[in-house]
């Protein structure tokens, strides 16, 4: 089954349905979308992601997790990245997204309003080829994009911080 062979699966379909080990599913809609493991690149940025924000998120009582399932109103959304800040929240307060060129038009489209309906607070968008995090503030409806020299930052938990530089290892 490719991208978008199969419409109108039903969650409980979703959940029984054979997957490949190799391959990130998700369901959005009704419709199941694969994609192939992350790239190297993708990991390396993930990797430096969760290792600047350990520490911060540790002094806030927040946590990190990457490549977990969030199921919400039918679909399930595997994000890069999720930060929790209550551990009994079944939705994440930020999400982090690492495009990809099989990914990044659902990321920049149907997820970014999926994140926002789905009560997300914050969604960050890290983009390899242009090198650039752009940050969305779903609380303030406001949306600001960092790049290359700068320093991008959380607005609702502004001690979370990343140079911009450092997340693309330049």
């Amino acid at each position: 089954m490719n991208a978008a062979e199969k419409l109108n699966v039903t969650l409980e379909e979703f959940m029984q349905m054979p997957k490949d080990e190799h391959q990130k599913y998700e369901l959005i809609d009704g419709i199941v979308y694969m994609a192939p493991s992350p790239s190297r690149e993708h990991q390396i940025i993930a990797y430096e992601l969760t290792g600047q924000m350990y520490h911060v998120l540790k002094q806030l009582g927040c946590t990190a997790a990457g490549e977990l399932d969030i199921s919400w109103d039918g679909n399930v959304l595997r994000p890069d990245l999720v930060v929790f800040c209550n551990r009994d929240d079944e939705i994440p307060e930020i999400v982090f997204e690492i495009l990809s060129p099989s990914t990044r038009h659902r990321d920049l489209g149907i997820k970014l309003v999926k994140y926002q309906q789905m009560g997300v607070k914050e969604y960050w968008i890290i983009d390899p080829k242009a090198r650039t995090i752009t940050v969305h503030d779903f609380v303030n409806e406001h949306a600001e994009t960092y790049i290359i020299g700068e320093t991008a930052r959380s607005f609702i938990r502004p001690e979370l911080e990343f140079e911009v530089t450092g997340i693309f290892g330049e």
